[in-house]
Order: C-alpha cells, then sequence, then structure tokens
C-alpha cells in the first residue's frame, strides 16, 4: 500500500451548527479522491474517471480529481460528506449518499497481523484513532453503473416522526 490516505473535515463543518444546512449543502453535497496528476497518470486515472482505493482491510470505487496540490505520494478527500441514505433527513437520491463516500470503512481498529500479535491501530497515549496512518493502493475503475460511489450500503429506515423523502 503505496500511499497515504488523509481526509479532512470542511471548515463549515466545524464551524457550524448547521453543517447540513441548504446553502452549505451547495457548496459541498459530494466529494472527490483528490489525486496528484503524476500518481494519477501512474495509476491509469483521468480528470473525472473513477479509482478503486484498497487497504488491508476493504476496498470502495469513487470519483477522482486531479489536483497538483496533493502530495504525490497521497491521496485526499473531505471527510464527512458522504453520507448513508435514510441518513440526516436527507432525499434518497442526495448526492451525499450516492457519490459522497467516507474512507472509514478502510481504517481498521487494529494494525495488519505483525509477528508481535495484534496492536489497535490508534495512539498509544491518547488512543484517538490513526486516521493518518491509512495506506493504500489505487488502480483505475470502471464507473459504476449507476454513477455512485462503491459500496454503497442499504438505506436506513425512517426514523419516527421524520418527513418522508
Amino acid at each position: 500500500f503505496p500511499l497515504a490516505a488523509v481526509t479532512q473535515r470542511p471548515m463549515f463543518m466545524y464551524h457550524a451548527w448547521g453543517a447540513q444546512n441548504r446553502w452549505l449543502r451547495q457548496i459541498a453535497a459530494r466529494n472527490f479522491l483528490y489525486v496528484h496528476p503524476a500518481t494519477a497518470a501512474a495509476a491509469g486515472l483521468t480528470d473525472d474517471g473513477w479509482a478503486e482505493l484498497r487497504s488491508h482491510v476493504g476496498a470502495m470505487v469513487v470519483p477522482v480529481r486531479l489536483h497538483a496540490g496533493v502530495e504525490p505520494g497521497t491521496v485526499w478527500t473531505w471527510n464527512g460528506i458522504g453520507k448513508r441514505r435514510g441518513t440526516w433527513a436527507l432525499d434518497r437520491g442526495a448526492p451525499e449518499g450516492r457519490r459522497g463516500f467516507l474512507l472509514n470503512h478502510l481504517i481498521s481498529d487494529v494494525l495488519p497481523k505483525g509477528r508481535d500479535g495484534d496492536y489497535a491501530n490508534a495512539d498509544p497515549i491518547t488512543g484517538q484513532a490513526a486516521w493518518y496512518d491509512l495506506r493504500v493502493s489505487l488502480r483505475r475503475a470502471d464507473a459504476p453503473a449507476d454513477d455512485a460511489s462503491q459500496p454503497q450500503f442499504a438505506s436506513l429506515p425512517r426514523a419516527p416522526g421524520m418527513p418522508r423523502r
């Protein structure tokens, strides 16, 4: 897994209680995997193409944007944009649930098996999850038939009292 995967929460999600209001959703209703052009070329990726991102615990297929501001040994995306369908009272077809994604299921709670046994994938002092230790591989993928990031998880049922969408 030659690349480091980094996520960053959008600033408006840190500084606003209403992070999913209508106006902010127009700014960031979906995210992309940002890749340096040289890294993309080595993996056969193109701007607005799709990539398979794989870690030692799983894989996903996500939309790609090329950006020279990303370190060549790194891939980067916004964290907190992707939402599971059926959550946040979003319409079932909302872009956050179709094209938005999180890297969470590529991050294990334990490090890969080693000769000394299992170790938590966390800071040994604070216990904070090791978000910046995620290592991944990258390769070109075909666009999914439904034009949605993969995997897609089943929509959660509507909570009592929530409006129908």
